[in-house]
Order: C-alpha cells, then sequence, then structure tokens
C-alpha cells in the first residue's frame, strides 16, 4: 500500500473540517488594472504577535489568485453578522463584485469592505507555498483597525452561517 492510499477521501475530509467553526473573511486587492478583486475564505489564521503575521489559504483555481501573487499585499476583511450575503457573493464567479457592497481604500490602495468588516488588515506578502491544491500566503500585518464591539463575527459551521455567542461576560472570563 502506498503512503497516498493511506489517504481519506477528500469529501469526508470536508466533512470532518466543517465541524470546526471558523470566521469568514474576503481577501481583497488589485489587479494589473487596479481594479478591486478578491475571494472569501476561512481558512485563515494568525501565525506571529511578533512580528505580526498571519497565513491565509487560496485554492489554485481562484481566479484572484494571479492578482494576489503579483500585487504581493492584500487586506484580510473579517465579516460581521450581516455579512453572509457579502460572503456569498465574493465566493462566486460573478466579475464585478464591488459594484455591490460598499469599500474604501487603504493608504496603499487596497480595498477595505466598510459595511461588512468586524476588523480587517492591510498585508504585505512575505512567501507563498505550494501545498496540494492551494497556496499557502505568509503576510506581515502592516496596519489594521477593529471598530467597536457593536457587532458579532459571522461564522461558518457545517456548511450554514451563523454568529458568534459568549457563554460568559468578558470581565467573568478567568
Amino acid at each position: 500500500m502506498t503512503r497516498q492510499d493511506d489517504r481519506i477521501d477528500p469529501a469526508t475530509f470536508l466533512s470532518i473540517m466543517s465541524a470546526f467553526p471558523a470566521g469568514i473573511a474576503v481577501i481583497t486587492t488589485v489587479n494589473e488594472n487596479a481594479q478591486p478583486v478578491g475571494l472569501t475564505t476561512t481558512a485563515l489564521c494568525s501565525v506571529s504577535a511578533d512580528p505580526p503575521a498571519l497565513l491565509v489559504c487560496v485554492d489554485r483555481g481562484s481566479r484572484t489568485l494571479p492578482s494576489l501573487l503579483s500585487r504581493k499585499e492584500f487586506v484580510v476583511n473579517f465579516l460581521r453578522e450581516s455579512g453572509s450575503a457579502t460572503s456569498i457573493l465574493f465566493a462566486s464567479k460573478k466579475e464585478d463584485k464591488f459594484s455591490a457592497v460598499r469599500w474604501a481604500p487603504t493608504a496603499s490602495g487596497l480595498p477595505i469592505l466598510t459595511e461588512d468588516s468586524l476588523a480587517w488588515a492591510d498585508c504585505s506578502m512575505m512567501e507563498a507555498v505550494p501545498v496540494g491544491d492551494h497556496v499557502v500566503l505568509i503576510a506581515a500585518v502592516r496596519e489594521g483597525d477593529v471598530p467597536p464591539p457593536a457587532h458579532e463575527p459571522l461564522v461558518y459551521f457545517q456548511r450554514r452561517f451563523g454568529t458568534w455567542t459568549p457563554l460568559v461576560d468578558g470581565e467573568e472570563q478567568p
């Protein structure tokens, strides 16, 4: 039996991973014509606090990936609870996704989704690592913002949208 024969089938793997609740983000950048482009992801995490860095996993078939690799900078827009329609939009193959959302440029000219973001991080790519059918983008966080906590995050669990509710008040946590 080869090592590949020992691997779980992709459908079962995706079902297993759907049991792990994840926040939803839209990754935005601009293409070679300075037009905003973006995609939806749940595959991201922090890598380092010092220096601040994160990683994002992008499908090799994504139409946004060439712009990400070329520009080498992007914004991670963490979606709030009202952002499910935006999540679906940026997961689609629609050509002009930005005509349906409110956005503003960062100081570096990258798009921030101003209406649907709970927080955002402007990033500069450090490394792109191909892994299977995805590319892992490791990036330094240059700037960002977290508005006052007036909203809850949008969460994806078992292929459904939801929100997060704390079990205890922030001051009661150990």
